[in-house]
């Protein structure tokens, strides 16, 4: 009989996708033999494919379940407690597990805390072909009497001694997996109530802190509520176990995420995202905190981003990217004079750059891509007509032009409309049936309208007048199963809104509650990333950055990951001038195909960084 089996996925995917392990420990040939151990593994993996972030369709793909058997000379149902701790397992069990092996912080045994040989654990699972790079591990003790569980040295262990013991094998994945931290008091019920006297460094857990401040703690950019409401129980002299929600009108709702104090083995002195979490309770869901914690972990299997570079890059309020004949190319603009320069984006890091910042096309001929058009200009976005690239520019005065790019790389200007014509406060290009279009959004009034644009020549033809509601800060294009969708964001409530977009309109396809998105998003772009559609999102105010997918269906965005390091916080309007300072771009690479980059440029300090998907 072989050792592993697939519950969930492939070995084909066990490398590029997610993969936990579900090892037995205490089961008996018979008892392998009669098939206990399958049911308990999947018992485990049911559960865990019921339990947001993991249930969620666009992650199913990534996740991998495998179980690995491997027979006790004894039942678990041996191992029991003993005092003193035996310094070697007595119950003759695959990995020797034990109860009170884990000292509590007065050095007295953890109670319920279960583990055995957690290298051997590691070493079983990954001598299994094709699980050689297998990370997470889960150890179903096959123990129905006592209750236990514990995450020792990246392996997470639990018995099956109460009802809810596939919710305790996900809360110790918690643990395992993405480094979550208990949320509860571990004391039992009759002991004094435990303060926590902070340190100089905050706790580690990405779920657990000693920080109110929303500015600077780790979970800021996801608090529903305002900082006269963080921390979000009653805190007071002396400490209690239970923390009162802080009064309000109206009320905190129950989802709220703020500071609750409680967490970390603590009663007072630290602090947990939500009121209720898997991680305070196993039969609870993840908070929002946690869950998107796990969602960006697995999130990193489908697109990975970090390293990349920084350069000087010369003083631009546009910085635009675009496909010449499958080559990238940027385009720099520069409003207050009407300078652009054109380059190719892997140059940004050699030495030799013209003075303008930008590396030249043609080393011998620095001027060639250089040129001056129109000044003044709040948007230039590009697109595709006829196979060769195009702009849409859109000045203060609500003057629209537009601008043929060829083979010189000579920008031509091959329409002028008369000022007052567009009352826009942004502009997105996007491809609909087949043809460049363009919506234009004011963000004041409210008012939409989409855009054919059939000649060079030729104002671009209303198609449909929409109406989205004012206050739109943030408005991106996204194709999505070759369809274009829309994504707008406010930055006063942190609603974000997705609409699928047709010759006749427009049809909401998402809309978030309000604080979906933390209040002080400036900028979005839109990523394409292995056919898969993501958004960008980046903020002026805190510095931060991060990459959300967004569904197939149109009908939701997700946390993916953190880009990292953060480009900083920069003096960036949210409109006209300066917007778009964020962007996506496909370098070639040594294969050569296209690889994913996402840029970051600073009108502060005229640097460009690019940061590789």
């Amino acid at each position: 009989m072989s050792s592993r089996d697939y519950v969930v996925g492939h070995p084909d995917k066990v490398t590029s996708g997610w993969t936990v392990a579900i090892v037995s420990e205490g089961y008996t040939q018979a008892e392998l033999d009669d098939g206990l151990f399958e049911r308990d593994a999947a018992k485990v993996a049911v559960r865990l494919l019921n339990t947001p972030p993991f249930a969620h369709r666009d992650l199913r793909p990534l996740l991998v379940v495998v179980k690995v058997r491997i027979a006790s000379v004894k039942t678990g149902n041996t191992i029991v407690p003993r005092f003193p701790v035996p310094a070697v397992s007595p119950f003759k069990t695959a990995f020797g597990a034990m109860f009170n092996r884990t000292l509590t912080s007065s050095h007295q045994p953890m109670q319920r805390a279960i583990h055995g040989d957690n290298a051997a654990v590691k070493d079983l699972v990954r001598g299994q072909p094709g699980l050689e790079s297998v990370q997470h591990f889960l150890v179903i003790v096959n123990n129905d009497q006592t209750y236990g569980g514990l995450m020792s040295e990246e392996v997470g262990w639990f018995t099956k001694a109460r009802p809810t013991w596939p919710a305790v094998a996900v809360h110790e994945l918690g643990h395992q997996a993405f480094g979550l931290g208990d949320e509860y008091p571990y004391e039992n019920s009759d002991d004094p109530p435990r303060v926590f006297r902070p340190g100089p460094v905050d706790l580690t857990a990405p779920n657990v802190t000693t920080v109110t401040s929303i500015p600077v703690m780790k979970w800021g950019e996801l608090v529903t509520l305002p900082q006269t409401f963080v921390p979000t129980t009653v805190t007071g002299v002396p400490c209690v176990r239970d923390h009162a929600v802080m009064p309000a009108a109206p009320p905190v709702p129950a989802d709220a995420v703020g500071a609750y104090e409680g967490a970390a083995y603590f009663d007072c002195g630290t602090y947990r995202p939500s009121l209720i979490c898997k991680m305070r309770d196993a039969t609870n869901p993840f908070c929002r905190v946690c869950e998107n914690t796990c969602r960006a972990e697995i999130g990193h299997h489908r697109v990975v981003q970090g390293g990349g570079m920084n350069a000087p890059a010369g003083s631009w309020t546009h910085m635009l990217s675009f496909q010449r004949v499958g080559f990238p190319v940027m385009l720099a603009y520069q409003a207050a004079t009407g300078a652009y320069a054109i380059s190719f984006p892997n140059g940004f890091h050699l030495p030799d750059r013209r003075p303008d910042g930008t590396p030249p096309i043609r080393s011998h001929d620095p001027a060639f891509g250089t040129g001056s058009i129109e000044p003044d200009l709040t948007w230039l976005t590009p697109f595709t007509l006829d196979s060769v690239p195009h702009f849409l520019g859109q000045g203060a005065s609500g003057r629209q032009c537009l601008f043929r790019l060829p083979s010189d790389n000579t920008l031509v200007k091959t329409f002028d409309s008369p000022p007052g014509q567009a009352s826009h406060t942004h502009l997105v290009t996007l491809e609909l049936d087949g043809a460049p279009h363009h919506i234009g959004y004011n963000r004041f009034t409210g008012d939409a309208a989409l855009f054919r644009i059939g000649a060079a020549d030729a104002a671009p033809a209303l198609v449909q007048r929409m109406q989205w509601g004012s206050g739109h800060n943030v408005v991106v294009a996204v194709q999505v199963e070759g369809k274009p969708v829309v994504l707008t964001y406010r930055i006063i409530t942190g609603e974000v809104v997705l609409r699928a977009i047709t010759q006749t309109g427009f049809t909401t396809t998402f809309a978030s509650p309000t604080d979906f998105w933390t209040r002080s998003i400036t900028h979005a772009a839109a990523v394409s990333v292995a056919g898969r559609p993501y958004v960008v999102r980046y903020s002026a105010l805190s510095g931060r950055a991060s990459i959300h997918h967004v569904r197939r269906t149109a009908d939701g965005i997700d946390h993916v990951a953190r880009i990292y390091p953060s480009p900083g916080p920069g003096g960036h309007t949210i409109l006209g001038v300066g917007a778009p300072i964020l962007g996506r771009f496909q370098s070639i690479n040594a294969t050569p195909t296209l690889s994913d980059n996402v840029f970051f440029y600073s009108a502060d300090n005229w640097s460009l960084h690019v940061s590789p998907l």
